[in-house]
């Protein structure tokens, strides 16, 4: 085959005035490669007239795309390969050609059905995307799952990241606010894919039918929606990437955190340097920092007042003083059994109103079948039920501290009638006096060696003040001081 080097030799030579017949003898080329030369300043290469024929694999195409396509709704793992391909067809259609000829139709097949993409262009502050992903931390040194919630701006690509425990509604509302408030405003658009979270139910013609909870958020901040079609994530590609660097990169090597709230400060910080990477095309002469300074100005401006970011549920406590969320039970208050409650789910706690009075908060579980119940709330039961104090779930463990244990087994001890009786008599000062002053005072009369329910009384009613004076129960009384004799008398027994 001649190359470009032969091809310029050739049009140098008749260029100069010699004609092809000369050139033709005295390289040794024929007239026709002459001619095709002058014609071509590069040599074109070969090149067939027509396409070849599939003479072999022909009759069978239409079975091969049916299996190709059949194989879409199988899971991946278990698709079928082209050497599978190849003996199906051997076996069952007593196919003759090779197995080549069989893998390169699959090849043209697969590339011939694949999508083809838009190239995408944001304006400043038009859109962000939203997605979530899933990781493994070690926290307290035990292995557990966490699911980074992923916001992005399309324009400057400024990443936002924070973990949590769940992906439910309050965990993507909170994703939200947090986003909004670390951007400093709100982007214009946000795309999704349809997560449960903000999509109830796909329908006809592009319709949603969203989750309240969200139309709430969007009505507060006012930014407008963009959905991907059904199992095409890819359409919010920005947010995918991101959620590919959050794993790879603040994810790796695996955190080893004491809390969630110090993985998010090392998310925060993650984030925080990804402003200093170059920008991408076409904005690559600056940094994603400097461009998203530009782009806070584009969005709108964050309402006086962040967003409620809870689930809202409503009940009523049942004959154990409990409300359920999700698997766990939460305790209320004694006066307000069997009274409808509204419950407000959020992050890290959840809030117990009835009549739009602030009841109970604690402190919230993601474990399974929890009782998260608040000794407090059943203090109140003890004067009608003091034979539960031993085995109630609410006062296992050491609620108050060893200072009320102590307390307990002195007047078990010193009152065996009644010591139970008088303990309990401790305890219902919680009705009338603060927590934190009703356990200074049994503390202070613990030290003091002062082991009486009237003791604890008299020293919350006397202003921290422990008067012992008029009772002989409690007074120590002598100076102190022992005779001598006494060891006489044993000496002498003794001897």
């Amino acid at each position: 085959m001649l190359t470009v080097d032969h091809y310029e030799i050739i049009r140098r030579k008749v260029r100069d005035g010699m004609s092809q017949r000369e050139v033709s003898k005295e390289l040794g080329h024929s007239r026709n490669t002459v001619a095709k030369a002058l014609r071509h300043p590069i040599p074109p290469g070969y090149r067939i007239s027509q396409p070849r024929g599939k003479r072999v694999i022909e009759p069978y195409t239409h079975i091969i795309d049916a299996w190709l396509e059949a194989d879409k709704k199988v899971r991946r793992k278990q698709r079928m390969l082209a050497t599978k391909i190849y003996e199906r067809l051997c076996q069952e259609y007593d196919f003759t050609g090779h197995y080549s000829t069989v893998q390169r139709y699959i090849k043209e097949a697969t590339n011939r059905k694949q999508d083809v993409f838009m190239p995408l262009a944001f304006d400043l502050g038009q859109e962000a995307q939203v997605d979530w992903h899933e990781a493994v931390i070690y926290e307290n040194n035990v292995e557990k799952k966490v699911y980074g919630f992923c916001m992005k701006l399309c324009c400057s690509k400024t990443p936002f990241v924070r973990a949590y425990e769940s992906m439910t509604i309050e965990c993507f509302l909170d994703g939200h606010v947090r986003a909004f408030e670390y951007f400093g405003g709100v982007p214009r658009r946000i795309a999704y894919d349809n997560l449960k979270t903000a999509v109830i139910k796909v329908l006809k013609k592009g319709k949603r039918r969203l989750n309240r909870r969200f139309m709430e958020l969007k009505s507060w901040y006012l930014f407008d929606t963009r959905f991907c079609n059904v199992a095409k994530g890819n359409e919010k590609g920005d947010v995918e990437n991101l959620a590919k660097r959050s794993e790879r990169q603040f994810f790796s090597p695996v955190p080893s955190v004491a809390s969630m709230d110090e993985l998010n400060e090392m998310l925060y910080v993650q984030c925080v340097k990804e402003l200093d990477r170059k920008a991408s095309a076409p904005h690559s002469h600056t940094t994603i920092g400097q461009l998203f300074e530009e782009e806070k100005q584009h969005l709108y401006e964050l309402p006086s007042q962040p967003f409620e970011a809870c689930r809202r549920l409503s009940t009523f406590p049942d004959k154990q003083l409990i409300v359920r969320v999700d698997t766990n039970r939460y305790s209320v208050p004694t006066e307000y059994a069997y009274q409808s409650c509204q419950i407000k789910v959020f992050v890290d706690h959840v809030d117990i109103f009835c009549q739009h009075e602030l009841i109970a908060c604690h402190k919230r579980c993601f474990d399974k079948d929890q009782y998260i119940l608040n000794p407090m709330h059943y203090i109140k039961l003890l004067e009608r039920k003091p034979s539960s104090l031993d085995n109630a779930r609410p006062f296992k463990g050491q609620p108050w501290g060893e200072d009320f244990d102590l307390m307990r087994r002195e007047l078990q001890y010193r009152y065996p009638d009644d010591g139970t009786k008088r303990y309990i008599n401790i305890l219902l000062l919680f009705t009338t006096y603060p927590q934190k002053d009703v356990e200074h005072a049994v503390s202070i009369c613990t030290k003091c060696r002062a082991f009486s329910d009237q003791a604890v009384e008299s020293f919350l009613r006397n202003g921290s003040h422990l008067n012992l004076a008029g009772n002989k129960v409690l007074v120590n009384e002598g100076t102190g001081k022992r005779s001598l004799q006494v060891y006489n008398q044993l000496a002498g027994e003794v001897a």
